[in-house]
């Protein structure tokens, strides 16, 4: 059985682009939230500041690959995989060391974790020599 990698990563980003104004609407709105609350959260800052690197690396990953995949497929898809890496660190925090966490922002980040591991799976699969689309034409 062969999967085409490139299109399954292309279209996880698509799916992406998609969910990305949801999810960056409502952690926006949490994180000021959590700010005005009378809940204490100790490391609002921190926090904040998590969140939103989180939101810029997702749009710099979005906004990237939209514009340079048909120059630089590769180079493209690596830089997009690091992007990744640096979206599931913040999901990482947001899951055991930010106090308190919403229900919903477990739900939301849930959504995108599962999002996040599965273009680095596909993203990888692109990369590889071994799951090179051949071409017989």
């Amino acid at each position: 059985m062969n999967i085409d990698t490139e299109l399954m990563f292309e279209c996880l980003i698509h799916l992406n682009m998609f969910y990305y104004p949801v999810f960056a609407t409502c952690e926006s709105i949490m994180t000021a939230a959590k700010y005005n609350s009378i809940i204490n959260t100790p490391d609002i800052l921190r926090d904040g500041a998590v969140v939103f690197t989180k939101l810029i690396a997702e749009l710099v990953k979005i906004l990237l690959f939209r514009r340079f995949k048909e120059e630089r497929r590769k180079l493209i898809t690596a830089a997009t995989l690091l992007l990744t890496f640096v979206t599931i660190a913040a999901l990482f925090y947001s899951f055991f060391i930010q106090y308190p966490v919403l229900k919903l922002e477990m739900i939301l980040n849930s959504l995108t974790t599962l999002l996040a591991f599965a273009e680095i799976l596909f993203g990888i699969l692109d990369i590889l020599p071994c799951c090179l689309k051949r071409h017989y034409y």
